[in-house]
């Protein structure tokens, strides 16, 4: 079972990878390249999944002595987002935690 540390560094491999896969589909088709019926550019979705990345970054220097050091406050949007993804992480998390996965 894990704990919530280990629970954490699982969510930011998962985001690694997210920015890993943007970052090569942008490397293939270029910034500005929109998906069909995807409303954001290559560019717009490396943003959205370097916050969600930092975001568990931020979670985790909430929780343990990782000290990473950045600043989501200086833009809305960003600090918009980043509570998005925190919020969704705890769902995950409770719901980890009444499947017996996590303590």
């Amino acid at each position: 079972m894990m704990d919530r540390q280990q629970y954490l560094l699982t969510k930011l491999a998962e985001e690694a990878s997210e920015v890993a896969q943007i970052a090569l589909k942008t490397q293939q088709f270029g910034m500005d390249e929109s998906r069909p019926n995807q409303p954001y550019t290559n560019r717009e979705r490396i943003h959205q999944e370097l916050i969600d990345l930092l975001t568990i970054v931020l979670m985790l220097n909430d929780e343990t002595d990782l000290d990473f050091e950045f600043d989501v406050e200086d833009d809305p949007e960003i600090a918009s987002r980043s509570e998005m993804k925190r919020a969704k992480v705890e769902k995950y998390y409770e719901y980890s935690r009444k499947l017996g996965e996590v303590q």
